[in-house]
C-alpha cells in the first residue's frame, strides 16, 4: 500500500549516497545501528557544522484509542508493541530526525510531533491549543481496524480548513473496517493525502520513502525557502 502523494522537492534516492548514508548513521545508537536512536529536547544529530535545519511542526489529532502515541512511537522507532491503552496526560511532543536534499542542498528536517489525549483536552482547551498553534500540518490517525476513526476525522474537517491536514494511516493484520477502496475513494473525495504508517520502521525500505513524502508535502504546502545561512 503505497501514499498517494508525488515528490516535488526532494530527491527520492539521496539517502542511498554516500553523504546520505553517512547522515543517516547518525540517527541509529553507535552500538546498534538496527535501533535508531532517541533525541531528547536538548539533543540533536551529529551532523555536518553548516547542514540547514528544517522545523516543521505536526500537530496528531484521532479519536481516544485510535492509536496517536502509538504511531509517533512508530515513527521514532520504538517497539509497536503496547500492553493496553492508556490515555496520554497532558501533551506528548516527540522530536524525529530526517536528512534529505531539495533545492540541492542538504538539509535535516526536525519534524515535531504534538499530541494530546482527548480527556485533558476537552477539560483543559488550552492543551489542544498548543499542540495545534503555529502547526504545520495537522495529521489525523485513522485506524483501519475502527471504523469510527474515519468518522472522526471527517468530523474534524471543517474546523481545520486553514490548516494543512493529512491522515496518518494505521494498517492492521486482522478485523479490517476500512478497505482500499473506500479510504482512497475518501481522500480524493476531500482532496485529503494519506501516508500509511512504514510497517518496518528499523527498515529504510520503507522508512525512507515515507519521510521522504512526509517532508516534501508539508514542506511544499508551507511554501518554505532554505536561506543560504540559518
Amino acid at each position: 500500500m503505497e501514499n498517494n502523494t508525488a515528490l516535488k522537492y526532494l530527491n527520492p534516492d539521496w539517502y542511498k549516497t554516500p553523504e546520505g548514508e553517512l547522515i543517516v548513521q547518525q540517527l541509529y545508537c553507535p552500538n546498534n545501528n538496527k535501533v535508531l536512536k532517541h533525541f531528547g529536547i536538548l539533543e540533536h544529530p551529529s551532523i555536518a557544522p553548516g547542514t540547514r535545519e528544517v522545523v516543521l511542526k505536526i500537530g496528531v489529532l484521532g479519536k481516544a484509542g485510535s492509536g496517536k502515541t502509538k504511531t509517533i512511537s512508530v515513527l521514532s522507532g520504538k517497539p509497536t508493541v503496547f500492553p493496553g491503552y492508556i490515555e496520554t496526560i497532558g501533551i506528548h511532543v516527540k522530536n524525529v530526525y530526517w536528512p534529505a536534499q531539495i533545492q540541492a542542498k542538504t538539509c535535516l528536517f526536525k519534524l515535531q510531533f504534538w499530541e494530546s489525549g482527548e480527556s485533558c483536552s476537552k477539560r483543559y482547551n488550552y492543551i489542544s491549543t498548543a499542540c495545534l498553534e503555529k502547526s504545520d500540518a495537522v495529521a489525523i490517525v485513522v485506524n483501519r481496524a475502527d471504523r469510527t476513526s474515519l468518522d472522526y476525522a471527517d468530523s474534524k474537517l471543517d474546523s481545520l480548513i486553514h490548516s494543512v491536514v493529512m491522515l496518518f494511516v494505521m494498517d492492521t493484520d486482522h478485523d479490517v473496517q476500512i478497505h482500499d477502496q473506500e479510504l482512497s475513494q475518501y481522500a480524493k473525495r476531500k482532496r485529503l493525502p494519506f501516508f500509511y504508517l512504514p510497517p518496518h520502521t528499523l527498515d529504510l525500505k520503507y522508512l525512507a520513502p515515507f519521510y521522504n513524502s512526509l517532508c516534501d508535502f508539508v514542506f511544499s504546502n508551507q511554501h518554505k525557502v532554505i536561506p543560504d545561512s540559518l
